[in-house]
């Protein structure tokens, strides 16, 4: 009996593992040419380029957001890093209007980031990629 159980459970967990599925990591930053940390629409950060108002890294609103990436040179890849939102239909939302005006300025792809508490960008989890 405790052989057919050890078999079960061994069943149950390999099963189990197999079919989690694997976190995407993103490892792209030298190719981005827009790197956007987004918390609000009247608060982002660019990071790539770096936008600095003396030391510090610029508040941008959406608006001056998009009118630095109009003056990229490249726009093959904008990455937007999502910080925190309560609900998945406003997350989907925010990403369709990124998704929109980026492609309406040029870019290509856009892919989305899901923050951590520091600012490292490659190994970030992927949340989603329009590609």
């Amino acid at each position: 009996m405790i052989k057919v159980l050890a078999s079960l459970l061994s069943l149950l967990l390999l099963t189990t593992s197999c079919s989690t599925s694997r976190v995407v990591r993103f490892n792209e930053l030298e190719q981005a040419n827009l790197v956007v940390r987004y918390y609000t629409d009247d608060t982002s950060y660019v990071l790539k380029p770096a936008t600095k108002n003396g030391q510090f890294l610029a508040v941008l609103n959406k608006d001056a957001v998009l009118d630095l990436a109009k003056r990229q040179p490249g726009r093959d890849l904008a990455v937007v890093i999502l910080v925190h939102y309560v609900t998945a239909g406003e997350t989907e939302a925010v990403k369709h209007d990124w998704v929109k005006r980026l492609n309406e300025v040029g870019y290509e792809r856009v892919v989305f980031l899901r923050a951590s508490g520091d600012m490292r960008i490659d190994g970030l989890p992927v949340m989603a990629s329009d590609h």
